[in-house]
């Protein structure tokens, strides 16, 4: 299915299902994500809004057929910017993952991706994540537990919700912009989240 983004080509879900290189990560959304896991350190699924938005059909997939890393960078910029315009923003199930088809080091290049974006996607109300095979990120309950690593080096854009905070934490600015979306409700979320820390220490 075309694209107007230059260097990648969107999927359906259909599509995506039954493509070599995304169904795996199909089977990781629905196996992992959608699901609970006992080293997670919380109730509920591995992520909370993975199994709805899966239902909805809300999670786009696109394949990214840029050759260096800063027509990656460029064509993430471009899927920030359609995924604002599009008004995806409404709607708290919405996710697009991009993965990178041409690299040889995909992990490289997504990580630095990430690091270089996140603070115009997170000034714009949105979160920016990566997600590799040997991802050491923590999580948040259990700093054994390792929920980045999925099958295949990939991006993951989707909208911020209350909960962020824990991802937000700790810089001044993205606190801000964390503040200015979710106002009292954020305060809120950001007491609590302080106390969490402060019993989990």
């Amino acid at each position: 299915m075309a694209s107007s983004l230059s260097d990648s080509e969107r999927l359906s879900l259909d599509e995506a299902s039954v493509d070599e290189g995304f169904s795996s990560v199909i089977e990781w959304i629905e196996r992992f994500l959608c699901a609970p896991n006992t080293e997670l350190g919380r109730l509920g699924d591995v992520c909370p809004f993975a199994k709805t938005a899966m239902l909805k059909r809300s999670v786009e997939f696109y394949r990214n057929r840029s050759k260096s890393v800063s027509c990656l960078l460029a064509d993430v910029e471009l899927h920030m910017e359609e995924f604002l315009q599009s008004g995806a923003n409404q709607d708290v199930y919405r996710c697009r993952i991009i993965v990178p088809a041409n690299f040889d080091d995909a992990v490289a290049a997504v990580e630095y991706v990430q690091k270089q974006l996140k603070p115009a996607f997170v000034e714009r109300h949105l979160m920016i994540g990566q997600f590799f095979q040997d991802c050491e990120e923590p999580g948040l309950w259990n700093k054994n537990f390792r929920p980045l690593q999925a099958p295949v080096p990939l991006i993951a854009i989707r909208n911020m919700v209350p909960t962020d905070i824990a991802f937000l934490y700790g810089e001044e600015s993205y606190v801000r912009a964390y503040l200015e979306k979710f106002g009292r409700r954020g305060s809120i979320a950001l007491r609590q989240f302080e106390t969490a820390m402060e019993t989990h220490k």
